[in-house]
């Protein structure tokens, strides 16, 4: 049997939740940076050594990547969600770096209702690794309300 989904009254507000972990490998990086964001400090070990990262670091979209996998694992796939609408303020405060262990957090900061069927939800994502917050980004998304139903 699967689960309801939940509508956009049911969202925790204010709540932050842990969306769990995903492993960054130098492979990832290299290949994400060779399909999406070719530059030299992404794809190669020995031009970036020298470089202001002293090494390869992923891409800030393949970080932004990371971030909506985690979102949707750890939250979208159990919300009614119609579509995404915005994202904005995105800030990469630190590199990741090869090994990086990321969690991801999520915290629902605003449901608008905005149409009877949907709400526009506004929530705010974090990624960090072993030592500090990597990345903040502000999503907003619409979410089915009950009253649709």
């Amino acid at each position: 049997m699967t689960a309801r989904l939940l509508f956009a009254e049911e969202l925790p507000i204010g709540r932050t939740l842990d969306l769990g972990r995903y492993a960054v490998s130098e492979q990832e990086i290299l290949e994400f940076s060779r399909q999406w964001d070719p530059q030299a400090f992404h794809l190669d070990p020995k031009a970036s050594a020298p470089g202001f990262f002293g090494g390869i670091v992923a891409s800030g979209l393949h970080t932004l990547s990371v971030f909506q996998r985690l979102a949707v694992l750890g939250a979208y796939r159990h919300w009614d969600i119609v579509a995404g609408r915005t994202i904005r303020e995105v800030q990469f405060l630190r590199p990741v770096r090869p090994g990086a262990v990321l969690q991801g957090f999520l915290t629902v900061q605003l449901v608008e209702n905005t149409r009877p069927d949907r709400a526009l939800v506004t929530k705010i994502g974090q990624l960090a690794d072993q030592e500090s917050v990597t990345m903040t980004v502000e999503v907003e998304a619409y979410v089915r309300r009950r009253a649709a139903t």
